[in-house]
């Protein structure tokens, strides 16, 4: 992934959600709701998706305009603590050329009234441009939880 001038480091998002923490979890975790929301983009879909959500497991999703070919982000679960964090490290390519990856800490807080802020921690060599794939992504997980409730 490294090339050589290529410098880690941290990005931070918060977003508060009107949804129960257990709500939220499950949308991070069953895969069947991660596909409905997992979209780095506006006109992007999900293309398929898979997870396996236990420490050790893996999970791989396939996201993009519809029409093209997908880019692909695979990973590892490495922590999970149910219901409050989901630690995981991620990879993305497109026709399998690396487009970059970081590590990832997913941590749910109850804020009381049915809403739960969630942070995410990204942290590689490509965390900084993480931000432009996770803050749609975040969006969209609002959209499905005000959708589906």
């Amino acid at each position: 992934m490294s090339d050589g001038n290529a410098i880690e480091c941290t990005l931070i998002l918060r977003r508060i959600y009107s949804a129960p923490v257990a709500r939220v979890w499950r949308a991070w975790t069953d895969p069947a709701e991660l596909g409905r929301w997992y979209v780095a983009g506006s006109d992007h879909i999900v293309h398929f998706c898979e997870a396996d959500v236990r420490v050790g497991g893996t999970y791989r999703v396939g996201f993009g305009p519809p029409g093209t070919t997908p880019y692909v982000e695979t990973g590892r679960y490495t922590e999970i603590v149910p219901p409050t964090k989901l630690v995981f490290q991620e990879q993305v390519t497109l026709d399998e050329k690396i487009m970059g990856g970081s590590a990832n800490v997913v941590e749910l807080r109850d804020l009381g009234d049915g809403r739960t802020q969630l942070i995410l921690t990204c942290t590689g060599e490509d965390s900084w441009r993480s931000g432009e794939g996770w803050t749609p992504c975040l969006r969209s997980l609002a959209a499905y939880l005000d959708s589906s409730a």
